[in-house]
């Protein structure tokens, strides 16, 4: 019963307008044409797809001359992004990705194909992918499913099943074993049993993979409703000591909070209560994780961490460097973990408008959240947190002041102070400006355009 209701759901009146425009000229052309992969497991399940594949038995360059608009996206593999034309377009899809029916003929570095055939079966094309719930072809105008390892079976299960034997799967690409993790995260599936054991037993090879792939599967769980799961999935599975070896030795460490024995379950479950953003939650990840070489205990026999966000945030600064993080999100991970623990009464609007001009509003925020999810994860009362709620009103308060947080928002600049103080254009101006909005910062009442021209000329007097 579930099965068949489940099927319904593969209609072509799902598929945009400019996918079948795709599909369909390439079958009016002689060609097969099938929706494959992850467009065709999120349709049977009902949600949207944000990719769309199609795979076809056309050689590249036979898709080239169909369509007028296209560009390579891996040309030795295969495959041509295809940009349908206005009249066929659907808002919701850039480009239709088309590859060639292919059999991949060896891998040498546990990364791609070394080499690739094309000319390949349809069946031929799915027995080279990594599971069975991707392994999966539909036409969508005629309604025909080409299903040769179960695939559909195994989405109605829950049940992530490598295709064919799991060992070679994983040592062809090692990625697979996170994109694993990854989906049962996503999609709340489960993962069998031998393909659970081959990943236990090939998780080392983890190591062939760039930081940069590494660091997209873990943004990507991350993201997902039950990142928690997953992150206790990648720990049991083994592969955690390889993605994120900063966090070894935080499973075996006491951390003494309700419902977090160890402090790998503080950090997972910080992770959880913050929103669905991954580098917030990345900085979720690592807040604490300098407890590992700052614990001390007291005279009296009491467990402190003194200075472990200082450790913490040095700590995080190089994983993030190791996974090739872009400098802006690295930057506000660290200062979130260094600062998560800034609170209390010393805080006043002076600091937050600093805050603010340093790292932004959305920053401020971003601490405001993380403080809660730590509250929550150390056992806190989730709406009792009055540090947490002062630094928000404060931090409204100062937004809706309309202070200015950088030079460009002050009331003159650079040609008015060179027009005040005679200063000739030069490093001098940009050193007034920087002084003036150090003043602003801590009094906004002085941002008005005389008393800053007054200003403007008591400071040139004093660099003088």
């Amino acid at each position: 019963m579930f099965r068949s209701a489940m099927r319904r759901l593969l209609d072509s009146s799902r598929v945009p307008s400019s996918v079948m425009y795709v599909v369909r000229r390439l079958q009016e052309a002689g060609y097969a044409a099938f929706l494959v992969g992850g467009c065709v497991r999120d349709i049977y399940l009902g949600s949207l797809p944000h990719d769309w594949d199609v795979a076809t038995d056309a050689r590249p360059e036979a898709v080239r001359r169909l369509f007028p608009r296209t560009h390579d996206v891996g040309a030795r593999f295969g495959t041509v992004g295809v940009i349908p034309p206005e009249a066929a377009r659907d808002e919701a899809v850039g480009s239709v990705e088309v590859t060639t029916f292919r059999k991949d003929l060896g891998y040498q570095d546990g990364r791609r194909p070394t080499q690739v055939s094309f000319g390949a079966s349809i069946e031929e094309d799915l027995a080279r992918r990594d599971f069975t719930m991707n392994a999966v072809a539909w036409n969508p105008a005629a309604g025909a499913v080409v299903d040769p390892f179960h695939g559909l079976s195994d989405i109605e299960a829950g049940l992530i099943r490598a295709v064919g034997d799991p060992t070679v799967r994983f040592r062809e690409d090692a990625l697979r074993m996170l994109r694993a993790v990854r989906f049962s995260s996503q999609l709340g599936f489960t993962i069998d049993p031998d393909t659970w054991t081959a990943i236990e037993r090939e998780a080392h090879r983890v190591q062939q993979l760039s930081s940069e792939r590494i660091r997209d599967e873990l943004l990507r769980l991350l993201e997902t409703d039950r990142a928690g799961e997953g992150l206790w999935v990648l720990h049991e599975l083994g592969l955690m000591r390889y993605c994120l070896p900063e966090l070894q030795g935080t499973f075996r460490m006491a951390q003494g909070k309700p419902g977090a024995p160890t402090l790998l379950a503080h950090l997972i479950q910080t992770v959880d209560a913050c929103p669905p953003d991954p580098v917030l939650r990345l900085a979720a990840l690592f807040h604490d994780v300098g407890k590992l070489t700052t614990r001390a205990v007291t005279p009296e026999g009491r467990v402190i961490f003194h200075g472990h966000e200082k450790a913490s945030a040095e700590v995080a600064l190089r994983a993030c460097r190791r996974l090739r993080m872009p400098k802006r999100e690295t930057c506000r991970i660290v200062e979130l973990v260094r600062m998560h623990m800034v609170f209390g009464e010393e805080v006043g609007k002076k600091a937050v408008r600093r805050w603010v001009a340093a790292n932004g509003e959305d920053w401020v925020r971003d601490l405001i959240l993380l403080r809660r999810a730590d509250h929550v994860a150390s056992g806190g009362d989730p709406g009792d947190n009055p540090f947490a709620d002062r630094l928000e009103r404060l931090l409204d308060e100062v937004v809706a002041e309309g202070s200015a947080f950088t030079v460009r928002d002050l009331a003159i600049g650079g040609r008015e102070v060179m027009a005040a103080t005679g200063l000739a254009p030069g490093p001098k101006v940009g050193e007034v400006l920087q002084r003036l909005l150090e003043r602003v910062l801590e009094a906004p009442e002085l941002n008005e355009e005389k008393r800053l021209i007054e200003l403007a000329r008591e400071i040139a007097a004093e660099l003088d």
